[in-house]
Parts: C-alpha cells; structure tokens; sequence
C-alpha cells in the first residue's frame, strides 16, 4: 500500500510539474501566451477538487518519505538514492518561498500572480532567481531518478528509453529557456514607468507589511518542514537503541561467515550493513526481484509469510518456497542461513530473467548432443575466416532446428551443440520434439552443403546422440557464465552415445527409451542392439539409425 501511494502522489505531482514547466516554456512565445494559458491552468489547479488532490499528494509524498527515514536500517546505500534522497530533502527549502509568493498570496491577500508578478520578484532579487532556477532542476531531477528506478525493469522501458531521455532533456531547457526570455522582458517594462505602472496595477501587489508577513510563513513552514525531518531521524535513533535491546539475528552467509544484527533488519538492508555488495536494481522496493535470496535454517519455520506484491514477484518467477525478496524479508530473532542468487552486478534485465527450474530441480528430460565429424581436419586447412564463418552457419541450422522444434540450445562446445528438451513439457512430448530436431538438423546441413558445395572437399556430416532420463536442472555458472542447465547420468550418456556414432558410421544413436516415449517407429535401415558404455554395469539398448533423413518423425 505503501508503495502504491508513493507512486500515485508521484505521479499527481509530476503531472503539475510537467504542466508547469511547459506554461514556462510557452513564455518563448510571449508573456501574453503564457499568461492566456496560467490562467486556464490556475481555474483548473485552484479549484477545490484539484487543490485538496494536489495537497494531499504532497502530504502523503513527504509523510512517506519521513516514514522510510524512521525505518532505514542503515544509509548505506548506492549513490542514485542518496541523490534522490538529497534533491528530495532540499526541494521545500527551495520552493516554499515561490509556493508562498504565489497561491498563497493569492488567497490571502488577492495578488494575481501572472508571470509578471514571478519574473519581477526575480529581477528585483538574484538570490531568488539563483534559488529558483535551481528550484527547477532540482525538482526535475528528483522526479527523473525515481521514474528511472521505477519504470527500468519494464521490459517496454530501454525501447522507449530513447525518447523519453530526450523529453526529460528538452523540457526543463525549454522552461528555464522560456523563464530567461521572460526575465528579459519584464526587464524591459520595468525599464518604462508607464508600462511598469500598468502591470503592478494588474497585479494588485500586497503591502510591504503583507510581504513581511508572507516571508514569515515561509520561514515558518521550512523550520516545521525540517523539525520533522529532525523528528524522524531521532525516532529512527531511538527505534535503532530498542532494536538492539531484542534478541539477536544471526545471519550465515556461506563463504562469508556469521553476522550478528538487531532484529528487525531486512535481508538487503543486512547486507548493507555488513558491506556485502547485493544486487536491488529497483532501490528496494520490492519491484524487480533482482535481490533475491534463498533462506533456509533452524528458525526458517518463524519467517513471515510473503506480502501481497512479494507473492506476486515470486509467482511469476515460478521461485520454491525458501526464496524470498531480500528488500521485503525482515526475519525475527533467530539463526538463518543466507544465499544471494544472483550477482550484485545484476542488470534490470535480469529483473525478468528466470526460470521455474533455476534454483535446481530433478527433471526427465531428452539431451542432444550433437558433433560435426570431421572439421578438425578441415579446420587445419583454411584460414580463420573461413572456420569461423562456417560454423556460424552451422550452429544457426542446429540451434534454428533445436528452438523450431521447442527445445532449448544449451551450450556450444567446440563444433559440437548441446540441447535439452522436456524444462517445460511431459517426457513424451519431449522425446518427440528431440526426434524433430535431429531430422530438422540432418536437413538444414544438408541444405548448408548444398550452399557452400563449391568451397568444400566433401560434405559436412554430423553425428547425433540422444538419451531420456532423469537430470539435475538449475542455473549453473558463476557471474555472466551464469546459465540454466543440466548435469548427472543422463546428460553423460547423451555424449556416450553421440561420440558412439562415429564408431557405427551413424547420424543418429539414441536410447531404446527415446522412441519409446515418442511412440515413434525407426526408419528402414535402423536397428536395436545393446551398447556397453563407460560407467554403466549393464548394455544400453540404443537404436542406431544410420541415414536419419529418410521415413518420418512424429508429430510433436
């Protein structure tokens, strides 16, 4: 709820601003343009319904703001949020005064505060027009950052990136453009006492003692304004002292030893303060699931149950139970043991990167392994172009024919392809697709040699294995290396039987158990036969299938 009210006042707030600064951007226009349009504007913000909306919205912005100051853990944080923090912090010192000059002495004492009224206070006061120039890209900057940390896990948010960093450019130099052009022409009228006398009469300007009144109220407002933020921080002080007083959070992080911290911390902020670099692209607010972590323990049982929004991350990354968002998990008193699932350099692509299986699973699956025969020997021969070219083009035909078929491309290795099917489908359906795309890759060389015949001594011949049967599936890896995978006996036979076809002079050996799931009947020409391989007791009954590219496959 928190979160959600934090982004709506946001978004009220940026509306005016944005609104506002393009009224002072139409000043390159005229005065008069931008004095017909404020006073639109004015009807429209000064009515009721607007002025408590936009109140309220400020209100509910600086109340959360001053809640998050009493329940930061520690202000160890990156650099991006303690410049939002800091510009956040400085914007009432700075726009009190132009708030006060303006709708309030509007209300209280009847000052029609056109842009003349503004640009004359500024010309009359340097400091006010250092203040309120700064004023604007102070604002424009606070409100940047936070949309940045809040729209850059969307996967729409890098296309439009473009033109949105352009819009964020153009429209404050538009208005402090605008402003100076303005400012150069109230210059002018005040350079012709007719024409000054004129405008200070439109305006009705408040007495010298209703201005002394109005700086009163400002300077009032800014001391409450920073009594408060003084009062959160002595709460924060105090919550801090009692926090310490509870019993303790021991915290193992495997590699990194025991921490002990006052219950109450959450995860991301225990890494903070104990200096351990922790991956948060969205600041911590629960959003990008990047600072993820796997808990587990002697006192894992006493953890709080996800919130709403927390669920609903881990919902879709499909994540077990001992996985939780380390921004949103503040575990009670007790010993727990800590795993950061991925690397502090995470990207907000990896916000959505994921899968059910990532943090490990047994899985039946069907590995492929394919190698091309003879291209070491071709290798040796030509230039490195050439190498590189040609098995470019022949790991896009396995790796288009393995994704047609549903299967994923799991690792290049040398001239030789690895692929799983069956992460996200029954056994059966698996085999069938593995069968489609061991045909699907016979025929896509077969069309590679035909398009290269001229540059090759003799065609290209890849020789395929395939195995059925359980496997451990996760993300493996370390750092960018990082990548969901398969290991175990079943990944180890898969490579046996495809370095066996080269013994038969085969394109294809797979396990009795791959047709049988996909109820699939061998071509003329293939026979059954048992196959002792290395590490195994017992033969393997595999089907050795010499010409693959005649008969046909299933359907997967």
């Amino acid at each position: 709820m928190i979160g959600r009210l934090r982004a709506l006042s946001a978004c009220v707030m940026l509306a005016y601003v944005v609104i506002h600064l393009a009224n002072h951007a139409l000043a390159l226009v005229s005065l008069q343009a931008a004095d017909a349009l404020l006073g639109v504007l004015s009807r429209v913000w000064r009515s009721p319904a607007a002025t408590w909306l936009l109140a309220s919205a400020f209100v509910v912005h600086f109340g959360i703001a001053l809640h998050a100051i009493v329940r930061r853990r520690t202000f160890r944080i990156s650099r991006w949020e303690w410049a939002q923090l800091l510009l956040g912090l400085s914007i009432l010192p700075l726009a009190m005064s132009h708030v006060v000059g303006t709708r309030v002495a509007h209300e209280l004492h009847g000052v029609y505060t056109n842009h003349f009224w503004v640009l004359w206070s500024l010309a009359s006061d340097p400091w006010q027009l250092v203040r309120q120039f700064a004023l604007v890209l102070v604002v424009w900057l606070h409100a940047c950052i936070g949309l940045h940390f809040w729209l850059r896990i969307r996967p729409w948010y890098m296309r439009a990136w473009p033109a949105l960093y352009a819009f964020a450019l153009l429209l404050p130099a538009l208005a402090l453009a605008g402003a100076g052009v303005g400012l150069g022409r109230v210059i002018a009228i005040m350079e012709d006492p007719v024409r000054l006398r004129a405008a200070i009469a439109e305006i009705k300007p408040p007495s010298r003692v209703d201005v002394a009144e109005l700086y009163a109220l400002s300077d009032a407002l800014k001391g409450a304004a920073f009594a408060l933020v003084l009062g959160a921080l002595a709460v924060r002080v105090g919550r801090q002292a009692w926090r310490r007083a509870q019993a303790p959070l021991q915290l193992y992080y495997p590699g990194e030893g025991t921490h002990r911290l006052p219950a109450g911390v959450s995860l991301l902020e225990a890494s903070r303060i104990c200096r351990m670099p922790h991956a948060s692209v969205c600041g911590g607010r629960g959003r990008c699931s990047t600072c993820r972590v796997r808990v587990v323990g002697p006192d894992a049982h006493r953890l709080p149950p996800p919130g709403v929004d927390e669920a609903r991350v881990l919902e879709r990354l499909g994540s077990p139970a001992q996985v939780r968002l380390a921004c949103q998990l503040s575990p009670p008193a007790g010993r727990y043991q800590v795993t950061r699932l991925l690397p502090a350099t995470a990207q907000p692509a990896d916000a959505y990167r994921g899968h059910a299986l990532a943090l490990g699973a047994e899985r039946t699956v069907v590995v492929m392994f394919v190698d091309l025969r003879g291209f070491t020997a071709f290798s040796e021969k030509r230039l490195p172009y050439d190498v590189v070219f040609l098995l470019n083009r022949y790991f896009r035909c396995a790796g288009l024919a393995v994704e047609r078929a549903g299967g994923r491309v799991d690792k290049f290795i040398g001239d030789g392809v690895m692929a799983l099917f069956g992460l996200s489908c029954e056994p059966g359906v698996a085999a069938r697709q593995a069968l489609e795309a061991a045909r699907g890759i016979v025929h896509a060389l077969q069309e590679l040699n035909d398009a290269v015949a001229g540059e090759l001594n003799v065609p290209l011949r890849v020789g395929i294995g395939l195995h059925a049967g359980p496997a451990i599936v996760g993300e493996l890896g370390h750092g960018a290396a990082t990548a969901l995978t398969a290991v175990g006996d079943t990944v180890n036979t898969a490579s046996r039987l495809e370095a066996a076809s080269k013994d038969f002079d085969a394109q294809l050996v797979m396990s009795a158990e791959v047709p049988k799931l996909a109820g699939w009947d061998p071509p003329a020409g293939a026979h059954l036969q048992p196959l002792q391989l290395r590490g195994r007791a017992d033969p393997l009954p595999v089907w050795v299938v010499t010409r693959l590219d005649t008969g046909t496959a299933p359907d997967a």
